[in-house]
Formats: C-alpha cells, sequence, structure tokens
C-alpha cells in the first residue's frame, strides 16, 4: 500500500514538473525569439535558412530606434506619463484605501467602496467617447497630461481596494495606542500605518506602474501627436508602415519597453511577495 501511494506520489510530481516546463518554454521561447531577431538583419529575419542565433550581434536595429528617430522621444514620454500618473494613484489610493479600512466606520462606507470596485470592473472601452469630449472641452486633448489623469483614473479602482485589504490586517491595538497618545488620524496614517506598510506599499506601486506603463488603449485615443505618444502606441504603429512590418525595429523596440519593467521585476520581487502573502496571516 505504502509502495502504492510513493509511485502515486511520483507520478503526481512528475507531471507537475512537465506542466511547469511546458509553460516555461511557451513563455520565455517568444521572450527569447524577440531578443535574438532584434539582434539580426533583414536579411537574416527573412533568410529561408536563417538560424536561431544572429551570425553578428547588429545593433543598427536599436541605434536607428532611438537616436535617428522620434521613438526615443515616446520613450520619454512614457516614463513622464508612468512616474506621474503612478504618484497620483498611490496618493489617492493610500488615503482613500486608509479611510475605507477597518479603522473607521461611517455611513455609505460600504456602498462606496462597492462603487470602487465596479468601477475597476468597467472597460475602457466604455469610457472612451465621454472622457474623449471631455479632454477636448477642458483643453487637455493630446497632452501629457490628459493622458495621465486618464491612465490613473483607470489604475486607481485596484490600487484603493489593494491597500484596504492590506489595512484592515493591521491589528486594532496599534490604532488605539495612536489615539491614546494624542495622534489624529492623519498623524497615525503617517506614523504607524505607513512604515509598517512597506512591503505592501512597495508591491501596490509595482503592480500600479505596471499597469500604467502597458496602457494602450488610452493613449492610443487621446495622442496624436509626437508630444503625447506613448511607447506602446509607438510600437503599435511600427507594425502597419506602408513599407512592410520591420521585425527587427519591431522587436528593438519590444525589448526595450520590457526593460524598465524587467529591472523594476528584479530589484523589487521581495517587496512584491512580501505585499502580497503579507495578508495570508493576521497579526
Amino acid at each position: 500500500m505504502m509502495v502504492g501511494n510513493a509511485r502515486k506520489n511520483k507520478i503526481k510530481q512528475l507531471i507537475i514538473y512537465l506542466c511547469a516546463v511546458v509553460i516555461f518554454f511557451y513563455t520565455v521561447l517568444p521572450i527569447v525569439w524577440i531578443v535574438l531577431t532584434s539582434f539580426k538583419t533583414r536579411d537574416e529575419i527573412f533568410s529561408s535558412t536563417s538560424h536561431i542565433l544572429p551570425s553578428s550581434f547588429y545593433l543598427e536595429n536599436y541605434t536607428s530606434m532611438l537616436g535617428k528617430s522620434a521613438y526615443g522621444y515616446y520613450f520619454i514620454n512614457s516614463i513622464i506619463v508612468s512616474l506621474c500618473a503612478t504618484t497620483i494613484v498611490m496618493v489617492f489610493a493610500i488615503l482613500s484605501g486608509y479611510s475605507f479600512s477597518a479603522a473607521f466606520v461611517f455611513k455609505g462606507k460600504n456602498v462606496s467602496m462597492i462603487f470602487i470596485i465596479i468601477a475597476r470592473m468597467v472597460p475602457e472601452i466604455a469610457v472612451i467617447i465621454p472622457m474623449y469630449f471631455f479632454l477636448q472641452k477642458v483643453g487637455l486633448f493630446d497632452t501629457k497630461t490628459g493622458i495621465t489623469i486618464m491612465i490613473a483614473a483607470m489604475a486607481y479602482p485596484l490600487a484603493t481596494w489593494l491597500l484596504k485589504s492590506f489595512f484592515d490586517d493591521i491589528p486594532s491595538s496599534l490604532y488605539d495606542a495612536g489615539k491614546i497618545d494624542g495622534c489624529n488620524s492623519f498623524q497615525i496614517l503617517l506614523k504607524i500605518v505607513l512604515p509598517i506598510s512597506g512591503p505592501s506599499i512597495s508591491s501596490t506601486l509595482i503592480i500600479s506602474f505596471l499597469t500604467v506603463w502597458n496602457s494602450f488603449l488610452i493613449p492610443l485615443t487621446f495622442a496624436k501627436s509626437i508630444k503625447a505618444k506613448t511607447f506602446p502606441i509607438a510600437i503599435s504603429e511600427l507594425a502597419y508602415s506602408e513599407f512592410g512590418v520591420s521585425w527587427g525595429n519591431i522587436s528593438a523596440l519590444s525589448v526595450i519597453a520590457v526593460i524598465p519593467m524587467f529591472l523594476l521585476g528584479i530589484f523589487a520581487q521581495k517587496y512584491i511577495i512580501a505585499g502580497l502573502t503579507g495578508g495570508a496571516e493576521k497579526g
């Protein structure tokens, strides 16, 4: 009986490992293909005897896109919009997440939180048309400011919901101790809640930044000129060039677009894991 159970466990482990390997290759191979293609010449890419590895590391795809075109400007636009939108999201999400946490009880709290969750469920396409006319009316159409506000508004509900969940796990005794020491609600937030919520806030910040960085529909709709277009939009336009698709250039831009997220994931993965698992055990 013991031998039979051990054999079943080994079979289960083998299946799990095989699934993990399949998922790994399914996820990693497209990325590897894009990276290798970005270093190939046009002739190598379209050659019928093309090899997996490039014959030499051809850097013209990178230099031509960033140094000799407007794509470097689009990249800077994305950095500015992402940093500003993430800052706006985090400031308002911390305040609203704190106010909706278990530390406060007020009339209409649950209803308000439900509306925020519903706002997260609304697809971007549903608000594009009214916001299109609104931004035109207030003079923010085709500006980085207008795009930043729109993207921040779409990323705000998720950040609020995450932070509320984290703040709910803070023991009520800490809030009581702050009140006994004479702190008001805002001072409790600054002196007690934020210092012990570092991993949670960091993970929310990272998730918000990735959401903003990858935003496509909003910049596509509200950005028409070089001063407002973001990097993902520039990449998509290159895919529909009148002279055909330049796979080398698209691959180079794709690699560049992934670099900020890749670096962020490497340096902040411990905060992501700590933040997302912080609520597994209550203090």
